[in-house]
């Protein structure tokens, strides 16, 4: 097979090219590292972190020594139940990535478990409780593929009395049947 050399006006072109967008990149990347860089809008839960290299390592992404500096066994003690704790605590023992089950940049409101991209209820349920978490509601098993079971908290029961009998057990994830596109 034969190769036709380039014309010679395609090198300055791509030269110019390749020199334009250099510059564009670095511009952006000086002007607006977050904005230019990042994919989305964080989650609620790391929105009020203080810059992309407090969870990232410069040309290496996500950190899990950065994630554990927060997420600490200490921190799931006081906020997680048991089975979620040593659950956290035997994967980081296991040296696992968080980012083999959590994400980010993808919205205020999106899942950050890996799993479970999409809510069942939809994002209105955190809305409509007030809560952040899906463990507000749900006991979640050892393992993350283990179907929740309802918790008998104050929330649920709260949810069940003001739906008049639409909420009942299997049915909440209809709610945007009765709630979405502007309705209560």
């Amino acid at each position: 097979m034969r190769y036709h050399p380039l014309p010679r006006t395609a090198v300055p072109v791509v030269a110019l090219v390749t020199l334009v967008l250099v510059a564009w990149i670095g511009w952006g990347s000086v002007r607006s590292p977050a904005s230019f860089w990042a994919p989305g809008d964080l989650s609620r839960y790391h929105v009020d972190q203080a810059g992309c290299t407090h969870c990232h390592e410069p040309f290496r992404g996500p950190s899990p020594a950065r994630c554990v500096s927060c997420h600490s066994e200490r921190y799931f003690e006081n906020r997680a139940t048991p089975a979620v704790t040593t659950w956290h605590r035997d994967l980081v023992v296991q040296g696992t990535a968080c980012t083999a089950c959590h994400t980010e940049h993808r919205g205020a409101l999106a899942q950050i478990t890996e799993r479970a991209r999409t809510n069942p209820h939809g994002e209105f349920v955190f809305r409509a409780t007030g809560t952040g978490s899906c463990t507000a509601c749900h006991e979640f098993g050892p393992r993350v593929a283990t179907k929740p079971t309802l918790r008998d908290e104050p929330i649920v029961q709260r949810l069940y009395e003001s739906g008049r009998g639409a909420h009942q057990p299997g049915r909440i994830a209809e709610c945007l049947a009765c709630h979405g596109r502007g309705a209560s």
